[in-house]
């Protein structure tokens, strides 16, 4: 495969939710970033045409500023706006900005309760406030709806995804003009950990296609 595959993680988790993933990629080229939320950030840099892989809000980052080389985009559980309006159904702006205004006050508790609603354990490291609350805001603020046009995408959602209305996982990425859309009906909004297999198989897929 000549196309290397950069994988980057969503809010309240590390590099390592991608780690039963890459037990299924034989054969590619994968680097893992890292935010940086409960320790150091981990950075990645593609040396040639690369395909870029991110969970929920990973995806936002991806699309905020795309490598130069990028061929593809896999989103996983991903989206290209998260919250509702200006036509888009998305979540609700309200309970996100109480969670902005707790996350200072109590950031341990914070991040517990939201990977709780995900569907994963509560334990998680130190968390580093400052990198945690801006990307918060980003999810707030973002809205990325037009940097999806020109590379081919694939968007991957779980039928069970506690945080991502139905008509949400439905309408991201509607401007892209070459996207493959799939749904494993066996998970939620983990799918690296609840579906490695199936989302690795998928992500291959896409990799062989279009590099």
């Amino acid at each position: 495969m000549t196309a290397t595959l950069l994988f980057m993680h969503g809010w309240g988790f590390d590099g390592s939710i991608w780690s039963d993933v890459m037990r299924h990629l034989h054969g590619f080229d994968c680097h893992i970033g890292d935010r940086g939320y409960f320790g150091a950030p981990g950075e990645l840099r593609a040396e040639g045409s690369c395909i870029v892989v991110g969970h929920s809000l990973g995806v936002m980052h991806w699309l905020a500023d795309l490598p130069a080389d990028c061929i593809g985009l896999v989103a996983v559980n991903g989206f290209d706006r998260f919250v509702e309006g200006d036509g888009f159904p998305g979540v609700p702006r309200r309970p996100l900005e109480r969670m902005i205004a707790r996350l200072p006050l109590d950031p341990v508790q914070s991040v517990a309760d939201f990977r709780i609603r995900c569907g994963a354990g509560d334990k998680a490291g130190e968390p580093v406030v400052d990198t945690l609350l801006s990307d918060l805001e980003l999810l707030r603020d973002g809205d990325y709806r037009d940097r999806i046009c020109a590379i081919p995408a694939m968007s991957l959602q779980g039928v069970d995804d506690p945080l991502l209305p139905r008509d949400m996982r439905e309408a991201v990425f509607a401007k892209a003009s070459n996207l493959t859309r799939m749904a494993c009906g066996t998970a939620g909004h983990l799918l690296p950990s609840e579906a490695p297999e199936w989302t690795a198989s998928a992500i291959a897929d896409f990799a062989r296609a279009v590099a």
